[in-house]
């Protein structure tokens, strides 16, 4: 630790003893400076009590990117995204992924800005749920009806994000638990909640409990069948915060988008599976006809008459940048190879926890790179108590926790296999939870448990 000052006495004072020995500031600023080291150097101590991104196996977030994409970052953090007028560029390359996106999910007539940049799918979905109260409500309003009523229709396997929209903006919401034994929803679990005052229906592609979908198709054919049989002209929005960088190039077949004709809006994380740091989202519309002009706002202030859609205001662009990397980097056919590499190495994880008979393997097809268990009944542990174990084993960060209504006695443990966790990472993991289980019977059993000696993972 360098040497910050003398005393009078003459005895040197390093940083460690002039500052870490008093607490960090927690509810008062500081009232004087500190060299730019010291408090680099103060804030580092306490992020070494995080744990590490590389083996955090619960979240869905990018934790790793490129040199090359770090640059970008690093480089356009103070570059501001809603001041068009100053950076033109940077707005029309936020366009240029909107299009991009737009064209990955089958979106056809290439309108120019079908869509918007967003701080995350939350903003997305806000926003994209907002466009349908207000369809709605100018539909209503045209034919003479009244408005106070909305509802939207989705099931208990969204995210907490819808339940905001509504409670925000007044909304009732019309959640249907999902079916014992199931983990989704199709077209005759929402279908009984539809009626004319619905602004819209979510379908889930890729959800967070389990990484399947919900059945877009079928809820696309429920919805096309109440439009022709009752006159009720309901959209969907396909919440793809997770699956929309991920389908499109495992499952290419799969029909989820705008090749279904309900479909009117989709939100995507490009801090998820799009491989950017957060926070980065996207939000696309099947046409220009999906915006109502109320919720487009005009503004000339910065310098240009501005058209803006958007909860937040001033952002960095660093971060819709880094997604134009990206697609440049990459490609389709990047994408592509990232997911197959991800997918592999799920199924090498998969198997080798089938293998396990402490513990059941959840979910179907298709679905995101990611493994779902539970542990048996039968067992004298949890899955609380498993990802204990592998916490103090190795540090890794694995979730255990309870599906929605009405599978909520149903406690899962879920494990993301993403671009930066190598077969051979997956390969310690497995051993891990092998070793942990193990471990976990014998102190059921009454019996001590040694603390064990690594010797890699093959021991």
């Amino acid at each position: 630790m360098a040497i910050d000052e003398q005393q009078p006495d003459g005895r040197d004072l390093t940083f460690a003893e002039r500052y870490f020995t008093q607490p960090a500031p927690v509810r008062e600023m500081p009232e004087h400076s500190r060299d730019p080291r010291v408090a680099l150097s103060v804030l580092e101590s306490e992020m070494l009590l995080d744990g590490d991104p590389a083996k955090n196996l619960a979240t869905f977030v990018t934790t790793y990117m490129e040199p090359e994409a770090r640059y970008v970052i690093e480089n356009n953090l103070h570059r501001n995204w809603i001041d068009h007028a100053e950076y033109p560029r940077t707005a029309e390359i936020a366009n240029r992924c909107v299009r991009m996106l737009h064209h990955l999910f089958h979106g056809v007539h290439c309108p120019e800005v079908p869509g918007t940049a967003t701080a995350g799918s939350s903003e997305a979905v806000m926003l994209g749920a907002l466009a349908m109260k207000w369809r709605w409500k100018n539909a209503r309003e045209k034919a003479g009806k009244p408005v106070d009523k909305p509802n939207l229709v989705y099931g208990a396997d969204v995210h907490v994000v819808w339940d905001k929209f509504c409670r925000y903006f007044d909304v009732e919401p019309r959640q249907v638990n999902l079916p014992r034994g199931r983990y989704t929803v199709g077209p005759d679990d929402l279908a009984p909640q539809i009626d004319e005052n619905t602004i819209g229906v979510v379908a889930v592609v890729g959800t967070t409990f389990t990484g399947e979908c919900d059945d877009v198709a079928g809820i696309d054919a429920m919805l096309r069948h109440l439009a022709s049989t009752r006159g009720l002209d309901v959209p969907m929005h396909v919440d793809a915060a997770s699956g929309g960088f991920v389908f499109p190039f495992s499952h290419p077949e799969f029909e989820w988008d705008f090749r279904l004709d309900t479909v009117k809006s989709i939100n995507v994380s490009g801090h998820k599976f799009g491989l950017v740091y957060p926070g980065v989202g996207w939000l696309v519309f099947r046409d220009e006809n999906q915006l109502p002009e109320q919720l487009v706002f005009y503004e000339d202030y910065l310098g240009e008459r501005d058209a803006t859609f958007t909860l937040n205001f001033s952002g960095s662009s660093a971060f819709i940048l880094a997604q134009y990397y990206n697609f440049v980097r990459y490609g389709r056919q990047g994408y592509a190879s990232l997911v197959r590499a991800m997918d592999r190495n799920s199924d090498a994880l998969t198997e080798r926890l089938a293998a396990e008979d402490a513990l059941e393997l959840v979910g179907g097809e298709p679905r995101l790179p990611l493994v779902i268990a539970r542990v048996r009944s039968d067992e004298d542990f949890t899955g609380t108590d498993l990802v204990a174990e592998l916490a103090q084993r190795r540090a890794w960060m694995v979730p255990a926790y309870q599906l929605p209504p009405d599978n909520d006695d149903q406690q899962i443990i879920r494990i993301l296999v993403k671009v930066n966790q190598s077969r051979e990472l997956a390969d310690a993991l497995a051993d891990d939870i092998s070793a942990s289980i193990a471990d976990l019977r014998r102190r059921a059993a009454g019996h001590h448990v040694h603390k064990r000696v690594h010797r890699g993972h093959g021991y």
